[in-house]
């Protein structure tokens, strides 16, 4: 899907749809464009172009945030269409290879697997996908970015190097600006056929150990295998923020059930976390992460939470409002629960945090997760009330009660 944080707003803002759109992050003027639409690079505008050029290629552009939910959302919907074909599946940016090799009994060649994809695709999400069916990843990728309007393109077994002859030697994967203006500077290469048209021996002396890869790739031989997503010991929770919010109460608050979220989960698999991972997302589409690595594994909610507000308030810097955030444990793999006979016991792994830690976890279980809250997480909820729930108070100017607000 080319474009596809673009694609994905489109469907959900109908407005955006025929107008040069550019995704970038809105915290200033010389930030860099992330993605741009068709109609936006007809007038110009290219990805990695500060904000304020654009604007003068291209004055009706509109420029939007980046929306990690959202693209999470794509990613993963595309996922499930493509997994209904194949279980060999491999996510990229905007983009899955598939490998149907075991699937061809049950739905065809890989052109009538495209063709069906794209269908689904177009009529499950509402998004406009270009199909590329080849005998490698390498083949098939170029052959998708080649389309300009929906629909599959068939390389045919045999027909890679022919195919990927007329085509400037930016499409070969490793070859970056670095290595294409070698190519160019030391032996006038610009297009994928003069560079299968020279042996391994000639391109070792301009790209180096390089060159037995560069070479088959222009022979369009790709060895790469389609590698579905690993299965990964990292623990996420993400919260999107009901509006947009500077209030530090109230993001700890929201910090707290992603802590009892990652928390549950890690004890309920007898793990702890030795590494935090904190993403804060501001309404701009700025992200600032934060990393911190703790000195021993920790399930328990409160050294948690200790841990991650540290974090926070060492991440979140900015004045611009938080629109989401997401926190991360990983090095789940140690044992939190039996400890070494020997071992000392840090304080903050005390066994009547322990007991309180199993108590809380029981009651939730048995009469909702709502049963049992830590006060940090009701401060802010409290102070809310507490405003909306304010006497009026007389206005002798308005001559009747007048209901202020008060924090």
């Amino acid at each position: 899907m080319p474009a596809f944080p673009i694609a994905l707003a489109r469907v959900i803002h109908s407005q955006l749809r025929g107008r040069p759109v550019a995704v970038a992050p809105l915290n200033s003027e010389r930030a860099l464009l992330q993605s741009v639409s068709s109609e936006a690079a007809a007038e110009g505008v290219h990805v990695g172009t500060p904000i304020y050029h654009a604007r003068r290629s291209c004055p009706s552009l509109i420029v939007i945030a980046p929306d990690p939910h959202l693209m999470a959302r794509g990613s993963q919907a595309l996922m499930e269409l493509s997994a209904e074909f194949t279980p060999m599946v491999e996510p990229g940016a905007g983009r899955v290879f598939l490998d149907v090799t075991a699937s061809r009994r049950l739905f065809g060649p890989a052109r009538d697997v495209a063709a069906r994809l794209e269908k689904s695709i177009a009529g499950e999400l509402g998004l406009e996908a270009m199909a590329g069916a080849g005998g490698n990843k390498l083949v098939s990728r170029v052959a998708a970015d080649t389309m300009r309007e929906p629909g599959v393109y068939d390389v045919f077994h045999g027909a890679e190097r022919p195919f990927l002859a007329p085509f400037p030697v930016s499409v070969l994967p490793g070859v970056g600006e670095s290595r294409q203006t070698l190519l160019f500077r030391d032996l006038n290469l610009k297009l994928v056929q003069e560079v299968a048209a020279l042996s391994v021996p000639q391109l070792r002396l301009a790209v180096g150990p390089f060159a037995p890869l560069l070479h088959d790739r222009a022979c369009g031989i790709d060895r790469s295998p389609v590698q579905p997503p690993r299965m990964s010991t990292e623990i996420v929770e993400e919260g999107l923020l009901e509006q947009e919010e500077n209030d530090d109460a109230i993001l700890l608050s929201e910090l707290l059930r992603l802590v009892e979220g990652c928390g549950l989960r890690l004890r309920r698999l007898r793990k702890g976390a030795r590494k935090i991972t904190l993403s804060v997302i501001y309404a701009d589409g700025v992200t600032q992460q934060g990393k911190k690595v703790l000195p021993v594994p920790a399930s328990l909610d409160l050294p948690l939470l200790a841990a991650v507000e540290e974090l926070f308030f060492a991440t979140c810097k900015r004045r611009q409002r938080v629109k989401s955030l997401r926190l991360s444990c990983d090095q789940v793999a140690e044992d939190a629960g039996q400890m070494d006979l020997f071992a000392v016991v840090p304080a903050q792994v005390s066994r009547k945090e322990s007991d309180l830690q199993e108590t809380l976890d029981l009651l939730r279980e048995k009469h909702g997760k709502n049963a049992v809250r830590w006060g940090k997480g009701l401060a802010a909820r409290r102070e809310a009330t507490v405003a909306s729930e304010a006497p009026p108070e007389w206005d002798p100017e308005q001559n009747k009660y007048m209901t202020v607000t008060k924090n």
